[in-house]
């Protein structure tokens, strides 16, 4: 089955790599690359993981053609197809995408654990979930996406 051992520590560089990159068509591939790994590995939960993250990127991009392929990859996974849905969020969870509206308004961490009676902790954990599924890194962006998607709404 080849050298597990050397694909994880392969993987784990290409991804310390691609952190921050600005080329999240690179990134969602490296998702899908990475979910066969961790599928191999049993390690299913991971790869869906990596795969609603590519697959958002890849939507975000306009990427029609790959959306297939990623789609495919999850329902090896066990998913259903998730479809089209052109929202570059839909892959956020209802909490991640809470904090990010309220990241994208203005709110300091503090204030969006506040509104939202979390922990700083929290918002911070699902803030980086957010950057890292969205492939973004600041919060200018973020706002950006945000407020593209509620005009479409």
């Amino acid at each position: 089955m080849g050298d597990r051992g050397g694909a994880d520590v392969a993987f784990e560089k290409a991804w310390q790599l691609a952190a921050g990159l600005p080329t999240p068509y690179r990134v969602a591939w490296l998702g899908v690359a990475d979910d066969r790994r961790l599928r191999q590995a049993g390690r299913r939960r991971d790869a869906i993981e990596r795969l609603q993250a590519a697959r958002v990127l890849l939507a975000g991009l306009g990427a029609r053609p790959y959306l297939q392929r990623c789609d495919d990859e999850l329902t090896a996974c066990g998913m259903h197809s998730v479809g089209d849905t052109g929202d570059p969020a839909a892959g956020l969870t209802q909490s991640e995408l809470a904090v990010a509206r309220l990241v994208a308004s203005g709110h300091s961490n503090r204030e969006t654990a506040s509104e939202l009676f979390i922990s700083v902790k929290t918002v911070e954990f699902h803030l980086r979930h957010v950057y890292q599924k969205l492939g973004i890194r600041s919060r200018v962006v973020l706002a950006q996406r945000i407020r593209g998607r509620e005009q479409q709404d």
